[in-house]
């Protein structure tokens, strides 16, 4: 038979940490450990980001991932980005349509060799280029 614990190669070792951190919790026992995103080390972010430090970089010279990081700098109100940046609204929409003009649009795509949504981009992009909206929809100008 094999020794039992630590050593059962069947469990991760994560989970045998995790585990005992648990147990020690239950029991009320204070638990030592090391925190990395320290009040102090939050603070100085801000200055990494004017560096021109990325957010994966930050978080790896920091030793922590980089979710822990993103997470951490939320709830710290501790902005990743750099200033001046700003977030631009997605420029992409969705659109229903009925499942004649989805078939018929298919059927096009594989005929040119492009998917269903490059047809119907292209055509959506030349009729509002060229202004083709009254002739397309067959109503007078």
């Amino acid at each position: 038979m094999g020794r039992r614990g630590c050593h059962n190669a069947a469990i991760p070792s994560r989970t045998i940490v995790r585990t005992s951190l648990l147990v020690a919790k239950l029991n009320g026992e204070k638990l030592m450990t090391k925190r990395i995103l320290t009040k102090e080390v939050l603070a100085g972010i801000p200055a990494m980001v004017a560096r021109g430090q990325r957010a994966a970089e930050i978080a790896e010279a920091l030793g922590c991932k980089l979710n822990t990081l993103k997470v951490r700098c939320s709830r710290a109100r501790v902005s990743l980005r750099p200033l001046g940046s700003i977030r631009r609204p997605r420029e992409q929409r969705s659109i229903k349509i009925n499942k004649t003009a989805l078939q018929l649009l298919k059927e096009r795509a594989a005929a040119s060799g492009k998917t269903e949504s490059a047809i119907a981009r292209e055509l959506l992009e030349i009729i509002a280029r060229d202004n083709l909206f009254d002739a397309v929809l067959d109503e007078a100008a």
